[in-house]
């Protein structure tokens, strides 16, 4: 009876091991995670799009959630720290230090690719993509319409640091 128990023990040890290496490999992959610094020579704005001199962002997996801290110096010299921890399921989360946004929505459509919809007072204020580059170098964030989806204009890129 023991050999049983103890077997059995094992068993649900090994499964849980491995399921949580597979989420830890799981949100290894996200596009946003790792360090990024904006690459302005690739960077394309679009009209009415707050230009930036510089910006890195840190984004890093927290539990279930991914954690950004986004450091940027404007076109005008003013520097804005925005951060947000948000889960990949569509719920809000709060965010700071980004004018005009106070929620933030992850969605991971496919493996390679992180849906954001930013918020102000409940309602979509702006909305990107992000995918990585196939060697992982680099990040792409599209900006689209936070409804529609539909792509706007403005593509910023960002190598990895």
């Amino acid at each position: 009876m023991w050999r049983i128990v103890i077997t059995l023990a094992l068993l649900v040890a090994t499964a849980n091991r491995q399921q949580s290496q597979a989420v830890a490999a799981a949100h290894a992959t996200l596009p946003l995670i790792g360090t990024w610094q904006l690459n302005l020579g690739r960077t394309h704005y679009g009209p009415g799009v707050d230009r930036r001199r510089r910006e890195r962002m840190v984004c890093a997996t927290e539990t279930d959630n991914v954690r950004c801290v986004i450091r940027s110096v404007r076109a005008d010299g003013h520097e804005l720290t925005g951060q947000f921890t948000a889960a990949l399921d569509g719920a809000t989360a709060p965010v700071t230090g980004i004018p005009d946004v106070d929620e933030v929505q992850l969605r991971r459509p496919s493996v390679s690719l992180i849906d954001a919809t930013f918020l102000w007072r409940g309602k979509p204020s702006f909305g990107y993509r992000a995918l990585q580059s196939d060697d992982g170098r680099s990040l792409m964030i599209l900006a689209v319409d936070p409804v529609t989806r539909v792509a706007a204009t403005t593509v910023v890129v960002y190598d990895r640091r």
